[in-house]
């Protein structure tokens, strides 16, 4: 299957699909504050006229490129592109204070795409082994292993487990607009025949992350006002060195990162911060970490690439997305008939294969660019909001309306987008939100087949080890919330006292 996988994968178009997603990703992380979440939502409408595997191919690029990318105004001007960057902060803006800005990129670049490598060729390795797992589920196991979702995401995600199974449950709620499924009866599309049948994937993703994003932008002046930033291709060159001449060091932060990548809704932000500090506690010189140190670097960005492979094994065999970013992926997967699961390796074995050797591709794509472009990347971090924020409305537009050539999903994009930023200004995560969206059908329908098969008896659920073992996990993400903030806090306050 894997060259099979390969033979797709290889070609010329692909290949070039691969080289500008990557480029456009990195592009895109660039920009402070603007996620790989809301990257891959703006080009998700643009792969809808492309076959499943291209469209996932490029999406996968996109998510490389966009992971690193938030690297760049990391060292440069102390300001983490994206929430998986937060940690590089700590020692590569340091560095560059220290007239090693082009080294700290360096560093960045090939940590990054060694992590990156690293970790898709143990998923490759270890993707069908767990998709034989997975297939032991049944429509029961299923509807549990939802809940099970939303709770762990909801406990992963921000500060306040009550807040994240608020968005969750009103993913859920909007997942039931469109008609019951077993009745045929209209239910909450408002008299809108547009939602009768199912809740347009694309506006929606769209919406929350990309628009709210721009409610942001739109109050800022410029991105950044420092416009004096100089590299050099030769000290970029020797943060490679650096990074070669510790192997452990890059192992141990792609480990890390593959390990908590797989945990739903953990994600960059907390594996880099969890390197970072592992990586502290093993170093000589731990006084240094905060201050300057590469090692703190190499930990940061070699966890966080990791995690993007990491976090397509529950997107991918469980239909539970790691993080933001699988979350919209996993919309894609639906929008093209590829759905992730139990049945992912014996029914769509060739796309799951694809898409993960499109991350190895995609990675050595990212070494390659990065290293030829990075000098000039930067300038991206400067560009005046007031350019940036009409380019991003208008391929967001584009987008919605493409998807179905309707007006109304226009309209529904804004209105999500609206509901997105009221949301984070009331400090609710919207990736339960949109996981509440995804996984809703999936829940209902499991749970009426399921209550099909039993005859309409609730202690069905409650029966079948696999489920007992998914109760037991829900009722254990409730009752570890409080040491989860706990630990986050901890890695925060380490974090702040070494800065």
């Amino acid at each position: 299957m894997i060259l099979e996988a390969l033979e797709v994968l290889l070609t010329v178009e692909n290949l070039a699909l691969i080289f500008i997603g990557v480029v456009f990703g990195i592009l895109a992380g660039s920009i402070p504050g603007f996620t790989g979440t809301n990257t891959v939502a703006i080009a998700l409408p643009f792969t809808l006229p492309m076959t499943a595997e291209i469209a996932l191919v490029f999406l996968s690029a996109i998510y490389v490129g966009a992971n690193y990318g938030g690297a760049i105004p990391a060292v440069l001007i102390n300001t983490p592109g994206t929430a998986g960057a937060t940690a590089t902060v700590l020692d590569a803006y340091p560095m560059s204070q220290k007239g090693e800005a082009s080294k700290a990129l360096g560093i960045s670049i090939l940590a990054s795409t060694i992590g990156g490598l690293l970790a898709a060729v143990a998923i490759l390795l270890l993707l069908d082994p767990i998709g034989q797992l997975a297939f032991m589920f049944t429509n029961r196991e299923i509807f549990v292993l939802g809940l099970f979702g939303l709770a762990a995401v909801a406990a992963a995600i921000g500060d306040n487990i009550r807040k994240g199974l608020v968005a969750g449950f009103l993913g859920l709620l909007i997942a039931a607009m469109p008609v019951d499924p077993t009745t045929g009866q209209r239910r909450l599309d408002f008299g809108y025949f547009a939602l009768y049948d199912s809740v347009p994937f694309v506006p929606v993703v769209v919406g929350l992350f990309a628009i709210s994003e721009l409610f942001y932008l739109i109050n800022k002046k410029a991105i950044s006002s420092d416009t004096d930033i100089k590299t050099s291709y030769r000290d970029i060159l020797s943060g490679f060195v650096y990074v070669i001449r510790r192997p452990i060091d890059v192992v141990r932060a792609a480990t890390i990162g593959l390990v908590i990548g797989s945990m739903p809704g953990a994600g960059t932000s907390v594996a880099n911060f969890v390197s970072w500090g592992i990586a502290k506690t093993q170093s000589d010189k731990p006084e240094e970490f905060g201050k300057g140190n590469p090692q703190g670097v190499i930990a940061s960005e070699g966890s966080n690439s990791a995690v993007t492979a990491g976090s397509l094994v529950p997107t991918l065999a469980l239909g539970i997305p790691g993080s933001g970013t699988t979350a919209v992926m996993l919309a894609a997967l639906l929008l093209h008939g590829v759905r992730p699961g139990p049945e992912l390796m014996q029914d769509f074995a060739l796309e799951a294969n694809i898409i993960i050797l499109s991350l190895l591709v995609a990675n050595v794509a990212l070494v390659i660019f990065a290293l030829a472009i990075s000098k000039y990347l930067v300038r991206v971090v400067t560009l005046p909001a007031h350019m940036l924020v009409p380019a991003i409305l208008v391929l967001t537009v584009i987008g919605a309306y493409a998807m179905r050539s309707s007006l109304f999903d226009v309209w529904l994009m804004f209105l999500f987008g609206i509901i997105g930023f009221v949301m984070r200004e009331n400090d609710y995560s919207l990736i339960p939100i949109i996981l509440g969206v995804i996984l809703g059908p999936i829940i209902e329908g499991a749970f009426l087949r399921s209550m099909l098969i039993s005859r309409q008896d609730p202690t069905y659920f409650f029966e079948g080890t696999i489920a007992i073992i998914l109760w037991i996990a829900i009722v254990v993400v409730f009752i570890t919330e409080p040491a989860i903030n706990l630990l986050r806090g901890v890695w925060q306050s380490r974090s702040d006292g070494s800065a």
